[in-house]
Formats: structure tokens, sequence, C-alpha cells
């Protein structure tokens, strides 16, 4: 897959495998894909296709769609653990030169 990905020499490539799935394959092979942006989208793509619901307009004004989510679907709770750990690695990240 990865070879196809970079055969098309994407600009921008938008991963949908979940996280930490998707930034962890992004990482692992970013020097292949030669995407100069790649982003995982975690589920933003089954909201744009419908399979599921978004919150309800107040969740989304007190940005805690993620909540409702995780009382959705409990199963989530695990790969939520991720996210803090990931947004704190992302304002700290130096890239190494």
């Amino acid at each position: 897959m990865v070879e196809e990905i970079r055969s098309c020499a994407p600009d921008f490539l938008i991963v949908a495998l979940g996280a930490p799935y998707a930034e962890h394959g992004i990482h692992q092979h970013r020097e292949m894909l030669q995407a100069k942006v790649a982003i995982g989208v975690g589920g933003s793509l089954d909201m744009i296709a419908g399979k599921v619901k978004r919150a309800p307009r107040l969740w989304r004004r007190l940005h805690a769609e993620w909540l409702y989510r995780l009382i959705q679907q409990p199963s989530r709770w695990r790969r939520q653990l991720i996210l803090p750990r990931f947004a704190v690695r992302a304002l700290f990240y130096k890239e190494k030169l």
C-alpha cells in the first residue's frame, strides 16, 4: 500500500485508520510516502459519510463531542486515552535536523 501511495505522489495524504494506528503508520512510513502533508483523521470520515451521527449542537458548543461519542461508544475509552499524550507531544515536538 505504501508503494502505491508513493507512486501517486500525493501532496496531501488523509489516513483514516483510527488513532493511534494512522499516526504510527504515517510516522513509520513518512520518508517513503513523500507526501507534503499527511494527517490522521480518526472517525471524521465516518461522520462525513453519515455512518456515525454527530453529537447534538449543545455538546458541540461545549466542545464535548468527544465525550458524547465516548458515551455512545464506551469501547472507545482505551483509544481515547492516547489523545492527551498526543496533544502534549505535538505541542512540544521539535523536528530533528
